[in-house]
């Protein structure tokens, strides 16, 4: 009897035990999994400012909401007038990944300037446009007028020529100005110092109630004529080799707030008209309707896209005398791909065209 007694209370306290082990376990996994991440730090370069109203104004939204900081990364961003500039940076070491130009990432990297990698994007396009003064009711009334771009050879100096050339005006036969950021040219459109200029439809929204302008060829119309992934968040490949980890974090914030705005209009709409004052909450509203399917939910890296834009830009004369290398000599999947394995892939848009490896 005294046996069974004592087998009893051994197995009481063996159970109690095994109880006790197993909360202390689950306890600390629990503060395991909720200790926060060891802080790294990551230097952004915005090729533009401000932050546009459009998809890739994800870039600083994600710091304004705190994507970054949940993700671990102390992000610090740097703005500058332009890709050159950023490009520059890059170079000297002052930032660690950039919003450059596609194009003159292959550029770098096929001319042994300085070898770069695209690691995502955060915007499928840009939403150029071309506005003119309202006189001009047709692209080829624009015949020996003045065509303001930022500079000549840049980005929108280029696709626009090509949209023209396209629309059948013969782009020889403007003046083409010099002007620099998007902002200054809207505003000598504006004043009339130039008949035509090509704006983002974000930067149009700022003058289209100023009398005497008009969108001569709207967002649509511009990308069928000069279709590219114009813009990429690019490395150095000595940064991708030094630090992966905070190219993991940056690009996973990257696709959650993607996928959160591409969800929520109103999240974007209130993120953006707060850190850009002068954008109309309704403007906001009817941009985002507009490019609702146009998020970097997925990473937008489908490779057979990037190889296509790379043709576009040696076929219409923007990567001339450049040599001509494979679309996995200026991209890396790896950051898009860990991110994705983790979180899925979104099947809504923004195919992959692979599976993650």
């Amino acid at each position: 009897m005294n046996i069974r007694v004592e087998k009893v209370k051994f197995t009481k306290i063996l159970v109690t035990l095994l109880v006790a082990f197993t909360s202390l376990r689950a306890i600390t996994l629990e503060a395991a999994e909720s200790k926060p991440k060891e802080m790294l730090r990551l230097r952004l370069g915005l090729g533009s400012a401000p932050a546009p109203p459009l998809p890739n104004s994800v870039l600083w939204l994600a710091k304004d909401l705190g994507f970054y900081a949940r993700e671990g990364l102390d992000v610090e961003l740097s703005e500058f007038q332009g890709t050159p500039l950023a490009i520059a940076a890059m170079i000297a070491g002052d930032i660690d990944v950039a919003n450059i130009s596609t194009s003159e990432v292959i550029r770098m990297t096929a001319t042994k300037g300085q070898p770069m990698r695209a690691i995502h994007s955060p915007d499928a396009r840009l939403y150029f446009l071309i506005a003119a003064r309202d006189e001009f009711k047709s692209v080829g009334a624009l015949q020996g007028k003045t065509f303001a771009v930022s500079r000549i050879g840049s980005v929108d100096h280029s696709l626009s020529t090509i949209a023209l050339k396209a629309l059948g005006l013969n782009p020889a036969n403007l003046t083409m100005v010099a002007m620099g950021v998007p902002s200054t040219r809207a505003q000598a459109l504006v004043a009339g110092r130039v008949d035509a200029t090509s704006l983002s439809v974000g930067t149009w929204i700022t003058i289209q109630k100023e009398p005497g302008v008009r969108i001569l060829v709207d967002h649509n119309t511009y990308f069928e004529n000069a279709a590219v992934v114009e813009k990429v968040n690019a490395v150095t490949t000595k940064v991708m080799d030094e630090k992966p980890e905070q190219l993991r974090r940056f690009t996973a914030a990257i696709l959650k707030t993607s996928r959160l705005f591409a969800e929520n209009q109103e999240s974007w709409v209130a993120a953006i008209t707060k850190r850009r004052p002068d954008v109309d909450r309704q403007d906001a509203a009817n941009l985002w309707t507009g490019f609702r399917t146009a998020w970097a939910v997925n990473g937008l890296m489908n490779l057979e896209t990037y190889k296509k834009s790379a043709d576009f830009f040696y076929q219409a004369g923007i990567l001339e005398k450049v040599p001509r290398i494979e679309v996995g000599e200026w991209t890396d999947t790896r950051f898009v791909d860990g991110v994705l394995r983790e979180i899925g892939v979104n099947a809504k848009f923004d195919p992959t065209g692979r599976t993650a490896r």
